[in-house]
This record gives structure tokens, sequence and C-alpha cells, in this order.
């Protein structure tokens, strides 16, 4: 009986609570909040300062499938499919692996190791070179479509001046948090022939090599930790959850008593709760640069 009080106490309108359950009370509420900041805080400190492994992101993408995707894109765009090159993809490998041996996640690594020396480990000599780089996602649609919705992911992936492409997926430890990791290498080869687009004599310049990399240099050796995302997101979702099921009810229950409130904004609260777990819900995990 007590049990079924207590409960009715923290959940339901009553005179024990003010006619308003409990865990809707602003100092709940406030408990509530700092527990999720607090608990995502914890979990990525935790995972960094023991070293151990804390479960982040493993999928399963397949290199064949993220080139399809793109050169569909690319098709959509009226640019010419690129072609795999085999070398390109040993050293896209290569350098996911090596930032996972490094443990960093950038274009450049804190070393200054850049993107190119792959290419050249793998004797790729180039012409037009380019990286994109992804992180966390479940599947090849959601990191591609990342990358278009980046402008400048979104360059390389449809610049008409590549004509190989190279696709490395690692898994492993960064940071403490299993993860999975893609490299994207965009090449045209010093032999290659392209289109462009015809231009004055007086103007016609030497071939030089090119590097496109798709970040800032305020970018450069960016580290980047995250929490286990997951978990996170499923642990918002049934606390969310669980306070929309309380308002609803505590809109039934006031309207069944007729219970008079000086200032109540209960529908205003369930529209906001409604419209945050569609965000967690269509949140991603996955990141690129």
């Amino acid at each position: 009986m007590q049990i079924a009080h207590y409960l009715a106490h923290f959940f339901v309108p009553h005179h024990s609570n003010n006619h308003r359950a409990k865990l809707l009370h602003p100092l709940v509420l406030t408990f509530i909040a700092l527990f999720l900041v607090l608990g995502q805080l914890g979990l990525g400190l935790f995972g960094k300062a023991t070293q151990g492994k804390v479960l982040g992101y493993a999928a399963n993408i397949s290199p064949s499938e993220v080139v399809r995707l793109t050169n569909i894109k690319r098709a959509e765009a009226g640019v010419e499919p690129l072609r795999v090159n085999p070398a390109l993809s040993i050293g896209a490998k290569a350098k996911g692996e090596y930032m996972l041996e490094h443990d960093f996640w950038a274009h450049v690594a804190p070393d200054g190791t850049q993107p190119w020396k792959f290419f050249g480990d793998v004797g790729y000599k180039y012409r037009y070179a380019g990286e994109n780089l992804a992180r966390d996602f479940s599947n090849p649609q959601s990191a591609v479509e990342a990358w278009m919705a980046s402008p400048t992911h979104k360059e390389n992936l449809l610049s008409p001046k590549y004509s190989e492409i190279g696709i490395g997926v690692v898994e492993g430890d960064l940071s403490g948090v299993d993860t999975t990791l893609v490299v994207q290498f965009f090449g045209t080869q010093m032999t290659d022939t392209i289109p462009v687009t015809p231009v004055a004599a007086a103007e016609e310049k030497p071939v030089e090599q090119e590097n496109v990399l798709t970040l800032s240099q305020a970018q450069i050796g960016q580290k980047v930790l995250i929490s286990p995302f997951n978990t996170t997101k499923g642990l918002s979702l049934v606390i969310v959850g669980i306070l929309l099921g309380v308002l609803v009810l505590d809109v039934i229950v006031i309207s069944r008593r007729r219970i008079t409130r000086v200032s109540s904004r209960s529908v205003a609260h369930i529209a906001f709760l409604v419209m945050l777990i569609l965000i967690i819900v269509i949140v991603r995990a996955g990141q690129i640069i």
C-alpha cells in the first residue's frame, strides 16, 4: 500500500504533491537534466581515464557499397563515375589504421603526417587528390548523405577532377571507444587525361599537383572525443518518454477532477516533449571531417 501511495505521489496529481506529479516539479526536472549531462560526461571520461573499451559504434560498412552510392550521386549530378583503384583502397585503409594506431581523427596527424603520404606509400602519383573522412555511421547510406550535406565534402565527392576512388573501412579502439572509420580517397593519376574547360592560350599554366582537404586550418590535428552514442540516446528516450507519459496522465486526471490551476502549460509541454523525442530519434551517430 505504501508503494502504491509513493508511486501515486510521484506520477499522479494528488493533494500530497499539490496536484502535480512530483516528477514534474522543477527541482526533480533539474535533477534529471543534471543526471543526463553528468552521466554523459562521466561515460566519456571513464573510457578515457581507464583506457578501457567503452562500447561505441561498430558497423559492417562495405567499401564497394560506398563506391556505388558515391557514383550514384555523381551520376545524378551529371559527373562521370569513379573507377576503383586497388592502390588507393590500400592507402585509404592504411590511413584509417594509422589514425587508430596514433589515436587521432583528423586529416593531418598530430605529428604532421599529411594524407598525401599514404598516396605516395602505395606508389600513386597524382595530379589531383582529395580525402573525405567519416566515423560511427551505422550504414554506408548515412555516411554518404552526411558528406553530401556538407559543401566541402560534396565538392570532393562530385568533383569532375577525380577519376579514381579508394575506400578504407577500419574498426578499432579510438580514445577508449569502439569505432568504425571510413576513409574515402579520390585521385587522378599524372598519366590520366580528364575533360577540362578550354582556356585561352595566354592563360595556360604548367600542370601542378593539387591536394584537396575538406577542413580548415583550425581543424588540423583536432582530436575528437565522443561518449557512447547509443547509451545516451536510449537513456534520453526512456526519460523523455516517461515525462511525456506523466504529462499526458496529468492532463487527463486534472480534466476529470476539474481541478483549476493558476498556471498550467501541460499541453505546451507535451508538444515540446514530442518534438524532443522526434529529434532524439532522428539524430544519428556519426561525424565527418
